[in-house]
C-alpha cells in the first residue's frame, strides 16, 4: 500500500490537492453567463443608437434652419446630397452657402460613413449627387412655411428613418422606425 501512495502524491493525504473542482468552475461559468446576458439586455443595440442619433441630428438641423429663417426674416435654403447638407441664404436671387466654420451651427454637414439620404419633393424622387447642388432643393421661408418633402435616411445595417416636412413647417417621423 505504501508503494501505491508513492505513485500518487497527495492521494489519501490530509491535505487536498491545489486547484478548483469541476463544480466550482461550472458555477463561475454560470455566473459569468448571467452577467453577460444582463449587460446585453441593459444596453440597446449600438447600431440602433447611432441611427437614432443621426436622425435626431438631421431633425435638429432642419428645425434650426427654419427657426433661423423665421427669426431673421430671411429664407434659408437647404441643399441635400447623398451624404450631407449645405445650408445657405438667398441674396440677390443667388444661393450663398453658410461658411464652413465650427462656430456656425448651419455649416455644411456630412453624415456618418454608410448613412445615405434620399429625397422626395412634391412626390417626385430627386437624384442626389455626392456633393450638395448649387441650388437648394428645400427652403425654410421667413413666413414659417417649408418646402414639402420626404427625407429618407438609410443607415448601416439596413434600417431606415423617414422624415416628412409639411408646408406648415412641421417635421414628422414616419413609418415602422419612426422616432418617438
Amino acid at each position: 500500500m505504501s508503494e501505491h501512495r508513492a505513485r500518487f502524491p497527495g492521494h489519501g493525504s490530509r491535505f487536498p490537492a491545489p486547484g478548483f473542482t469541476l463544480i466550482e468552475l461550472l458555477v463561475v461559468v454560470v455566473i459569468l453567463a448571467a452577467l453577460i446576458g444582463a449587460v446585453t439586455l441593459a444596453f440597446p443595440d449600438l447600431g440602433t443608437r447611432r441611427g437614432d442619433n443621426a436622425a435626431a441630428r438631421v431633425e435638429a438641423l432642419l428645425r434650426l434652419a427654419c427657426e433661423r429663417a423665421l427669426a431673421s426674416g430671411h429664407d434659408v435654403g437647404i441643399a441635400v446630397s447623398r451624404s450631407g447638407f449645405a445650408f445657405g441664404h438667398f441674396r440677390a436671387g443667388r444661393f450663398e452657402p453658410v461658411a464652413d466654420s465650427p462656430a456656425e451651427a448651419l455649416r455644411p454637414r456630412r453624415l456618418d460613413e454608410g448613412t445615405t439620404l434620399a429625397l422626395q419633393v412634391d412626390g417626385r424622387s430627386l437624384v442626389l449627387d455626392a456633393l450638395p447642388p448649387a441650388r437648394p432643393q428645400l427652403a425654410c421661408l421667413a413666413s414659417g412655411e417649408l418646402t414639402p418633402f420626404v427625407l429618407e435616411l438609410s443607415l448601416p445595417g439596413g434600417a431606415t428613418r423617414r422624415l416628412r416636412g409639411y408646408p406648415s413647417g412641421a417635421l414628422v417621423w414616419e413609418g415602422d422606425d419612426a422616432r418617438r
